[in-house]
């Protein structure tokens, strides 16, 4: 097994990432791990024992993730590929887990858990985040029947599977294992949740502001992929929500809010709202009117990153480029 793991500017995390990784049930002779340092300043350097797997440093330009990823996956030299992002704390039997995931059911795309650390459910907003985001994980170990069900922070891969589909599309940064998982299920492949193959995911954006911020920009890259994608039932959604307002062709309702967003989005007010916030998760942490204010918040950043997307892209700045570079080899 080839673990690809993608990294920027973030030397100390990315160490402790593979340091993990380095203590595996799987003998250290069946896995290497392939560091992809897209552009770091300084760049990444690693040293390991000579006992434990190979550790090898590609270092590229500043390409963005999905480029750096298909760049470790032509230099895997294993059948199987894992991608790992360099945040993710793994367990000693992560990587035989993985392995035997693909013995049970070979060439699917094996798509492992992604969990928060507990220390977040002590606070307001990592409850509030952690029902977020567990709403579009599976219920069950197995075949998934949703067919953009991937991350490709913890997902493995046939080698040879992956370069049959061409790899993930580099002018995606955003939503770019949800298109690869599409272009998979496309071609008659199967997706499987594997919970117990699960990694942590040490994240830096654990209060609203933060989390703000980061949705705001996955949002207007993830315009790319909307287009990409026009009918697909969630690009679809989205559109409808975040699209421009278009008043007597839409229900009066979605204008309303549409417009709601955008006032809300001004200085004035936004600052007015995370005050409000703070306020009440420290009187009101369990109070519904917070619930409320993290959805409305979660809402107008998405809101602002989407339609300045939207504006980028029909201005041609996020050119769709559907003949990947990736060959089978």
């Amino acid at each position: 097994m080839s673990v690809v793991i993608p990294t920027k500017n973030r030397p100390n995390v990315c160490r402790d990432t593979v340091t993990a990784l380095c203590d595996q049930t799987l003998a250290s002779s069946e896995y290497e791990i392939v560091v992809v340092d897209d552009g770091s300043n300084p760049p990444v350097r690693m040293s390991w024992p000579q006992d434990g797997p190979a550790v090898r440093v590609v270092r590229l330009d500043g390409r963005e993730r999905s480029a750096a990823r298909n760049v470790g996956a032509e230099a895997a030299a294993a059948d199987l590929i894992l991608f790992l992002d360099d945040d993710i704390s793994v367990g000693s039997g992560f990587l035989e887990t993985h392995v035997r995931a693909h013995r049970e059911w070979e060439g699917a795309l094996i798509v492992g858990a992604v969990d928060l650390p507990p220390g977040i459910l002590k606070r307001p907003f990592g409850r509030f985040r952690y029902g977020l985001e567990s709403q579009g994980t599976p219920r069950q170990r197995g075949i998934t029947h949703v067919k953009n069900f991937c991350t490709a922070g913890n997902m493995s891969i046939a080698r040879r599977q992956f370069f049959r589909l061409g790899g993930f599309d580099e002018a995606l940064v955003s939503a770019e294992d949800q298109d690869l998982a599409l272009r998979h299920s496309e071609a008659g492949g199967a997706i499987v949740f594997l919970p117990e193959a699960a990694g942590i995911h040490r994240d830096t954006a654990m209060e609203v502001r933060s989390y703000c911020r980061r949705t705001e920009w996955g949002s207007e890259h993830l315009v790319a992929f909307c287009r990409k994608h026009p009918t697909w039932p969630d690009n679809m959604s989205r559109e409808q929500v975040n699209g421009p307002i278009r008043w007597c062709h839409e229900p009066l309702g979605q204008s309303a809010r549409k417009v709601a967003k955008k006032l809300a989005a001004c200085p004035p007010a936004l600052p007015v709202l995370f005050g409000m916030t703070a306020v009440i998760e420290r009187v009101a942490p369990e109070s519904r009117v917070l619930e409320r204010l993290y959805r409305l918040l979660l809402g107008v950043h998405i809101y602002r990153g989407y339609r300045r997307g939207a504006t980028r892209w029909t201005a041609g700045e996020t050119p769709l480029n559907s003949a990947f570079s990736l060959k089978w080899r």
